[in-house]
């Protein structure tokens, strides 16, 4: 990786508190399921958001000095909202998924949005190569979604 000042890194801390957010949202809703294919289908969003987190960690610290451990407000909001209308949901598994679809469309924003701000080069190669992965991850809940 090239020597990184902060000015050549903008947003991705904000990327990175949003997937640290997801992950929680993603294990708590793990954790309230039944279906044992939905938890492993949600065990494999986790992953997919601890290796984008990984490879945008780096960028982060350049960008704030310090690894980045906090979460995203309105993420852990809808976590609260979704945990307390699944209780009082007769589907809870639909109530999950469709939270955790806003959860994607919140993450693929975030990082179109650092996308749209100039950057170091390796981190615009991270970024696109995080929405790549990102943008599968969306289309997988949004079609998990539908069928739902």
């Amino acid at each position: 990786m090239s020597n990184l000042s902060t000015t050549e890194v903008k947003h991705v801390s904000d990327i990175v508190q949003v997937l640290n957010s997801g992950i929680e949202f993603y294990r708590d809703a793990k954790e309230q399921v039944d279906n044992p294919q939905l938890a492993s289908f949600f065990d494999r969003m986790i992953n997919a958001r601890r290796t984008v987190k990984q490879n945008l960690q780096p960028f982060a610290v350049a960008e704030e000095g310090e690894v980045e451990q906090g979460s995203a407000f309105t993420v852990e909001v809808r976590n609260i909202y979704t945990k307390i209308i699944g209780v009082m949901s007769s589907d809870k598994e639909h109530t999950y998924i469709s939270q955790l679809e806003e959860v994607e469309d919140k993450t693929l924003d975030e990082i179109r949005t650092a996308l749209n701000k100039k950057q170091s080069a390796d981190c615009e190669a991270a970024l696109l190569s995080s929405l790549a992965t990102m943008q599968e991850c969306h289309d997988e809940m949004k079609k998990l979604k539908r069928l739902s």
